[in-house]
């Protein structure tokens, strides 16, 4: 990062920063105290005769070359949030994710069977996906059985051009983290299985689906589009009705609402899999951009009456199924007590029972009809 990117970040002019930093003695506590927020560090951290172990560095594989790149304040904070749940869990849990399939270099050509053998083995069924009332129903309950699975998922909101989601590989405590931030629930879907791909293939990295630059990111892309389209069900989830071979918007958008998945990865998926001609992906996203904008990022949260949701509800929505499956019983059993599982994972004790005693009365019924808003 130069010294011209540090003053644009904290928007402060780059000659005033540059006589801070470089020419007098010490920089003012507040200029240091400025940088120590916007890059996520304590102040003490420039105080040191060493520089401490950065945490939130991830590849980007939105390049040519995954590689670490600079990351917005909330993005970092995301990724140490993430970091932070993980290593409580590795500390404190007992019970690993079960035993993953691999998705390795050896699957080549294969990944339309690899994944469907993965959607089977997450139990992920054509009932599942047919029945569910939209996306953000299918999205619950596909969240819900990768979770089921030992996979931590996460919600986090930060800038969008950061990514759509990120991965922290473990080969027993795995995390995913999906970006809140204007993602419909369909294009979250998409994001938590293209993550899913990443983490069966034991890769950490911050991605956005739609950005495919390099063989990583089209092989996860290839795995996201048939696990939730499997050719074999297409046939079942569109009720036997051909699509136009030249889609419009609207044809993209009625695929979209019986796959239950965003209107971009349909349009894609069906182009890959010959029903939509080939170009369809390009013409469509044209349109929509002439349009306004891309339909998958105009989803907004909140309730409905204007009302805050319930805390047991934001909790869940951010932390997830498997975090109160893997903490609840270790603050009951007295592993760890309620002020040091905030210190870890940032949950305040104040809303800790209430989620944990939600997430545990929810039954397969429920996930249907349960709508879980962000905070």
């Amino acid at each position: 990062m130069s010294t011209g990117d540090l003053s644009k970040r904290l928007q402060m002019d780059v000659g005033e920063l540059r006589s801070e930093i470089e020419e007098k003695p010490e920089p003012g506590l507040g200029v240091l105290g400025k940088i120590a927020r916007e890059l996520s560090l304590p102040r003490f951290a420039f105080f040191m005769s060493q520089a401490p172990e950065l945490n939130g560095v991830l590849p980007d594989f939105r390049s040519d070359q995954p590689d670490e790149t600079q990351k917005s304040r909330q993005t970092v904070e995301a990724i140490q949030f993430a970091q932070t749940v993980q290593r409580a869990a590795i500390t404190l849990a007992s019970k690993p994710a079960s035993e993953l399939p691999r998705f390795t270099a050896s699957v080549g050509s294969d990944i339309e069977v690899f994944a469907l053998t993965a959607r089977n083995f997450f139990e992920i069924t054509i009932e599942d996906q047919r029945d569910s009332k939209d996306a953000k129903a299918f999205y619950t309950l596909c969240r819900k059985k990768i979770e089921d699975k030992g996979i931590y998922v996460l919600h986090a909101s930060f800038p969008s051009e950061d990514g759509s989601g990120f991965c922290l590989a473990h080969p027993e405590h795995p995390v995913i983290v999906v970006n809140t931030k204007n993602q419909t629930r369909a294009r979250r879907l998409f994001t938590l299985v293209h993550e899913l791909a990443h983490v069966l293939m034991g890769k950490s990295g911050i991605s956005d689906p739609f950005i495919r630059k390099n063989s990583i990111e089209r092989r996860c892309n290839r795995f996201a589009g048939a696990l939730l389209v499997p050719r074999a069900l297409l046939g079942t989830l569109l009720k036997n009705i051909t699509p136009a071979k030249r889609p419009d918007v609207d044809d993209v958008a009625w695929v979209s609402r019986r796959l239950k998945i965003s209107q971009e990865a349909s349009v894609l998926r069906l182009e890959q899999l010959g029903l939509f001609e080939e170009g369809s992906h390009s013409s469509w996203l044209a349109i929509v951009k002439s349009r306004g904008g891309n339909p998958d990022y105009s989803e907004r949260g909140g309730g409905g009456n204007g009302e805050p949701p319930p805390q047991e509800k934001t909790k869940l929505a951010k932390y997830g199924f498997h975090f109160a499956q893997v903490f609840s019983p270790l603050l009951s059993q007295g592993s760890i007590d309620p002020i040091n599982l905030y210190r870890a994972t940032g949950l305040k004790p104040a809303y800790q029972k209430a989620y944990f005693d939600y997430a545990k009365s929810l039954t397969s019924d429920h996930l249907q009809d349960l709508d879980l808003e962000d905070e």
